[in-house]
């Protein structure tokens, strides 16, 4: 598909280098905190590596930054700290032109088809797609089943899935605004999600998402018409996940370097322990995602089995530790949250959650 594609890369605040800390400062604003911008000197000298490799590739157009069609991949680069929402108007300020965007998450992977030529064609011929649909997203593991969901947790009823002209998939009404990769018009950005005080460091999600629920659950549906967001439904397939930056690595050169073929060669040797517990499968060298039914091979990034077995263990630790006060997401009881639900299938029966390998070489 034709497009221009714009990488925002943000700017940072950077600390004095960790050998030039003072020993018992425990000033907060010397600690570094990469999630917040804040970087030691050598981090941020890592960063800048990192961001001229990035600048060279897209100059050079070396695969994967070529543009299909006639379209264009370009990188801006802040230079200042800016975070998510900041970041967003900046771009849809002095950038973007076009009546509708794209706006995806570097740390959002599409791990499986989805028809975003006939979602932007449906978008542009109807404005709403005759619904009022202002934002369309795409099934994540959140929003999988996303219907019973709803109403076991918030005892809400979305109604039935609606059609839309030119789509095969309905669309299933949104009572959340997430901040994961969407297809959305551009006035709406504007007026909508950008017409509030942003604060650097800020995050859409959590200044919509929360709004747009209570709104809905204390007026019910004929609230949701104001904000337009939808999931299309493709069934029972995540086509997003979201990647942890904390726990994915960087991978041995050996890794990154590997062909197809030697990728394809390691899934086939690893199949058979694809078939139990995310730890089990969390060896496959060289891939680092967990969606509930996919796991992603991505050269140049690692998850050790170790750092996932430390997880396993902390989360439960945790979670025996402090009492979860919310409902679960799965089975709509008080009293654990849907990672420990005692009547999911797969944690009932381990064996019959069964990977699919995908391979984003």
């Amino acid at each position: 598909m034709e497009s221009r594609i714009v990488i925002l890369a943000d700017g940072y605040e950077e600390l004095p280098s960790t050998n030039e800390l003072i020993v018992g400062d425990n000033d907060k604003n010397n600690i570094e905190n990469i999630k917040h911008g804040k970087c030691y000197s050598e981090t941020a000298e890592n960063y800048r590596i990192h961001l001229k490799r990035l600048r060279e590739a897209v100059r050079d157009q070396t695969p994967p930054f070529v543009p299909i069609s006639g379209g264009s991949i370009e990188l801006i680069e802040l230079e200042t700290r800016h975070g998510s929402a900041p970041a967003i108007q900046t771009a849809m300020s002095d950038i973007v032109s076009t009546p509708l965007v794209m706006i995806c998450q570097h740390d959002n992977f599409f791990i499986n088809e989805t028809p975003l030529r006939e979602v932007v064609y449906a978008m542009q011929e109807e404005h709403g797609l005759g619904i009022g649909a202002k934002c369309i997203h795409f099934l994540s593991t959140a929003t999988l089943d996303y219907k019973n969901k709803v109403k076991r947790r918030y005892q809400l009823d979305l109604g039935e899935p609606l059609t839309v002209k030119n789509l095969d998939c309905p669309l299933v009404p949104l009572v959340f605004w997430y901040g994961r990769s969407h297809i959305t018009y551009s006035d709406y950005v504007r007026s909508h999600c950008l017409n509030r005080h942003l604060a650097k460091g800020s995050h859409l999600e959590e200044l919509l998402g929360e709004k747009q629920l209570h709104d809905i659950l204390s007026r019910g549906m004929v609230a949701h018409k104001e904000y337009g967001t939808y999931v299309l439904d493709q069934g029972k397939k995540e086509v997003l996940y979201h990647v942890s930056g904390r726990r994915a690595q960087q991978a041995s050169t050996n890794d990154s370097s590997r062909s197809t073929n030697d990728i394809h060669t390691t899934v086939q040797d690893h199949q058979s322990s694809l078939v139990g517990t995310t730890v089990q499968h969390a060896a496959l060298e060289g891939s680092f995602t967990t969606a509930r039914s996919c796991r992603a091979i991505v050269p140049g990034l690692t998850f050790p089995v170790e750092q996932e077995e430390n997880r396993e263990t902390n989360n439960v630790t945790s979670a025996h530790r402090k009492p979860f006060k919310q409902r679960c997401f799965h089975c709509g009881e008080k009293g654990h949250s849907k990672k420990f639900c005692p009547k999911k299938e797969e944690l009932d029966n381990p064996s019959a959650a069964k990977i699919e390998i995908i391979d984003l070489s």
